[in-house]
């Protein structure tokens, strides 16, 4: 091995030392030995010196030890297959190897990788260059002269390849669809039905849709279908917006009503999971009130459709009293009953409540109503609770309720089946036993496994549920006079004094609760307002701002008093304004900002809030907003309005 000069002075130093002992100790030339000595040591300070004056050279020619080649190395490096380089922070390109110069031969990095920071250079990032996709890997580079500049090695590593493979398994996946009329039983039960042309002609659209994405189908029961096809087709079909949902409306069936399909995609890895993703996805379909298409990727759901009203409520009435029957049962065999509503609630929880605690009463079982903060909506419907000897005590707080609730109990869940705008999921959580019902369209974030759900989309509102409810539960069962208002009371808000969103068992309903003695002055009462809410409201609609489509949207300042009261009613009041078929209105309430939504039925609210986290009805939806100011939520809602209107002139 060859030595540098300084460190041969090293052995020849130590030697002299030695001789210089030996002769001390040997001759007593003590002369000749201290001579020796302290040239042996001025030999080793000399080579000392000389190895730190090279150490600090080789430090400041480290950048440029690659460019020479000067060790095997960099020789190496530089024939790797991997392209590799070394810039320092300025993104100077220091050294490259010979891979990377094929591809590029600049010399500063920021032009191929823009986006870098070399703040953070542990960090693994993927980017397109060249006709070809790199996993980019990079690692400081540890200096030991404190004055030389920090360095970053990088080498990238071809996943084009590898890239192609896993988009041809991606593209190659299982797609399971199901195909459903879901309207088929109110077709049916029309005397006028075209039933083997209908179901013919439906059979052909889904064998035309099958042919158009290669795959295969099948038929099974009356009107349902099972589809499978290769995921690379399915987002030409979401591009598309699924048209076998509009061409379904145009085949004649001899009735009024049209065919209506519920369309569910399930897009997993295997036959198995996209099977299950899309019944799961067939569910929410249908309990959103069908003619729409749900694609399910994992726990992601996207929407297509669904954007007219419910032609009607179911007209057969077995699924009413078989869930009478249940519900029954189930408060017999418990000790207590609870029921709550949404935050915020309205006489639409109060009514549907009240309806339910004399199915308890009937049943012999005392039931509580949960609620925390009343508001002006119902504090006429809570004030009479309160004088009346009948309600003492039977409504309490969460906090009252979780002290009080067992795993006997029954929980009861009105007027909404969200879990983010439920009154409390601690407290349904803590029963085993749990009810639903709602007549909002199905969300995707719907509270789990209920023991018992009664779900309507086409009902206008839990009142009218809860009064056909009362009809079948117990033929003993007389609603209070009381009782009977509160329900009228409930549906007339919902449907805007029997205005929008009735058919003919929203009647049916109120003339039951008419004979069983509801009082139209009682009901009257419960929705007067004080002057000073009546002049906020009319200040919010007075601001209004009239968009396209007849849109209107209007705030409430956060210094208004009953701003989410004000917001709901002010967006009612909005409707009655020659021109307007929707309105907003949006509250902020120092927490979050409400947002209220009412529609004429030509457009559908509940689409346009649920992209922004909320959720409803096609007429009557509302969202909150966490998080965020007043004047961003506008821009929010706004754009999600655009969104929609977009996707509307696509249809």
């Amino acid at each position: 091995m060859k030595l540098k000069p300084h460190n041969a002075l090293i052995p020849f130093a130590l030697a002299t030392l030695v001789v210089g002992a030996g002769l001390v100790l040997a001759l007593e030339e003590w002369q000749y030995g201290a001579f020796a000595l302290a040239a042996g040591l001025a030999g080793i300070a000399v080579s000392a010196a000389m190895l730190g004056a090279y150490r600090r050279r080789l430090a400041r020619e480290f950048d440029d030890i690659f460019k020479i080649n000067a060790s095997a190395s960099a020789q190496i490096m530089n024939t790797l297959a991997i392209p590799a380089l070394l810039f320092d922070e300025d993104g100077r390109i220091i050294w490259a190897n010979k891979s990377l110069r094929q591809i590029h031969d600049g010399r500063d990095i920021r032009r191929i990788l823009p986006g870098f920071d070399a703040r953070f250079p542990a960090q693994a990032l993927s980017f397109e260059y060249a006709g070809s996709t790199y996993q980019v890997m990079s690692l400081p580079v540890k200096r030991e002269h404190p004055g030389a500049k920090n360095l970053i090695f990088q080498y990238w590593l071809d996943r084009t390849e590898a890239l192609h493979y896993t988009r041809l398994y991606e593209e190659n996946m299982p797609v399971v669809a199901l195909i459903y009329v879901d309207n088929y039983e109110e077709l049916a039960a029309d005397k006028q039905f075209h039933r083997s042309s209908v179901l013919s002609e439906v059979e052909n659209q889904v064998s035309e849709l099958t042919a158009s994405v290669h795959g295969t189908y099948r038929r099974y029961e009356n009107a349902r279908f099972f589809l499978v096809f290769e995921a690379k087709h399915l987002p030409e079909l979401e591009r598309q917006r699924f048209p076998l949902l509009e061409a379904a409306h145009a085949i004649e069936t001899g009735t009024e009503q049209p065919v209506t399909l519920s369309i569910a995609v399930g897009a997993e890895e295997r036959v198995s999971r996209s099977d299950e993703s899309a019944r799961d996805g067939m569910e929410l379909a249908l309990g959103r009130g069908g003619d729409q298409a749900v694609v399910k990727r994992g726990m992601g759901y996207t929407f297509y459709g669904g954007r007219r009203q419910v032609s009607s409520p179911k007209q057969s009435r077995v699924k009413t009293r078989l869930f009478a029957k249940a519900l029954r049962q189930l408060m017999e065999n418990s000790d207590q009953v609870f029921i709550m509503g949404h935050n915020y609630p309205d006489m639409d929880c109060v009514g549907a409540a009240l309806g339910l605690m004399r199915c308890a009463s009937c049943s012999g079982r005392r039931a509580y109503y949960v609620l925390n903060e009343p508001n002006s909506m119902i504090e006429g419907a809570l004030a009479a609770m309160a004088g009346s000897k009948q309600y003492h005590e039977s409504v309490l707080s969460e906090e009252e309720a979780l002290g009080l609730i067992r795993p006997s109990s029954v929980m009861i869940v009105v007027d909404t089946q969200r879990a983010s705008s439920v009154l409390s999921t601690k407290l349904y959580e803590s029963a085993s036993k749990t009810v639903i019902i709602d007549h909002h369209r199905r969300p995707v974030d719907a509270l789990s496994n209920p023991t018992l759900n009664y779900l309507e989309a086409g009902a206008s509102s839990t009142c009218e549920m809860v009064t056909e409810v009362l009809q079948y539960f117990d033929d003993d069962l007389k609603p209070t006079a009381f009782e009977c208002s509160a329900l009228l009371a409930g549906m007339t808000m919902d449907t805007k004094s029997f205005s929008i969103n009735t058919g003919a068992r929203t009647f049916e309903a109120a003339s039951f609760l008419r004979k069983c003695g509801a009082d139209t002055s009682m009901v009257k009462l419960m929705y007067q307002d004080d002057m000073q809410n009546f002049r906020n409201r009319a200040q919010v609609v007075q601001n209004a701002l009239i968009m396209d489509q007849g849109i209107a949207i209007s705030t409430c300042p956060r210094d208004m008093p009953n701003g989410s009261l004000i917001a709901a009613q002010a967006a009612d009041a909005l409707l009655s304004i020659k021109g307007i078929q929707a309105s907003f209105v949006l509250a902020d309430t120092g927490e979050f900002v409400m947002v209220s939504g009412r529609s004429l039925g030509a457009v559908n609210v509940q689409i346009i809030l649920e992209r922004i986290g909320g959720g409803g009805h096609l007429t009557v939806a509302g969202a909150q907003l966490h998080g965020m100011p007043l004047d961003e939520a506008v821009k929010t809602l706004m754009n999600s309005i655009h969104t929609y209107l977009k996707e509307v002139e696509i249809e």
